[in-house]
């Protein structure tokens, strides 16, 4: 493999296909229109993305973890098919539970209505495009900079060491920057309670160790005093 071969490999790895929000119905829809909808876009990416189909069970799933607005009878607005969009975005990196903080957060905005969230949604596609762009610009520069020859194998495990190793490096800084901004209140009372735990636990242990040591020189001062 040469880098050109690299370069084709790598621009196909990311070519995925989104919904634009033309191309969503301004009627609500059932779970079955939506699946629909959302598997023929998927077709017209890269092989890659077409088994990563949003299913009914999904839906549903998004739905009774309240990462969608409530649902009203059997069908869906525009507004909750973008949300299902960008749960389905965001589960590729994140577990439904931060992807849950992140959207309580973000649906308390006042200003966020269903037309700014239109908006947020297009921006996020366009900025998708110079995202693929950048994947072969590291790709690329990591190679260069290591000075990789990519047809030789150790070359080549070291590029996909190294690539690894990034992608999780994009995952922890995501991660970081959420716990930043949203931090996770539950799991801050829960490292509370669990100092205070081991605190407590400190204190019993030390108690017991000063009783053992009292004792132990109860014992000395009686065993002294029985000394002819």
């Amino acid at each position: 493999m040469d880098l050109q071969e690299l370069q084709a490999l790598v621009k196909e790895s990311v070519r995925d296909a989104d919904l634009r929000t033309s191309e969503i119905p301004s009627i609500d829809l059932y779970v079955d229109q939506i699946t629909s909808l959302t598997t023929e876009k998927l077709m017209e990416g890269s092989e890659r993305f077409r088994d990563r189909v949003l299913t009914k069970t999904m839906i549903n799933n998004y739905s009774k973890d309240g990462l969608i607005s409530p649902i009203k009878g059997k069908k869906y607005t525009k507004g909750q098919i973008l949300q299902m969009l960008l749960v389905y975005s965001l589960k590729n990196t994140l577990s439904i539970g931060e992807i849950k903080r992140i959207l309580q957060n973000v649906y308390a905005i006042p200003a966020l209505d269903a037309a700014a969230l239109e908006r947020v949604y297009e921006s996020f596609l366009d900025s998708k495009e110079g995202a693929r762009e950048a994947v072969w610009e590291l790709l690329e520069s990591y190679v260069e900079k290591n000075a990789l020859d990519v047809s030789n194998d150790a070359d080549f495990f070291t590029l996909l060491l190294g690539l690894s190793a990034l992608s999780s490096y994009l995952k922890n800084a995501t991660q970081a920057l959420l716990e930043a901004r949203y931090p996770d209140l539950n799991a801050e009372k829960e490292r509370e309670e669990q100092e205070k735990r081991e605190v407590a636990k400190r204190q019993k242990e030390e108690k017991k160790e000063e009783k053992k040591a009292a004792k132990a020189k109860k014992e000395d001062a009686v065993e002294a005093e029985d000394k002819p």
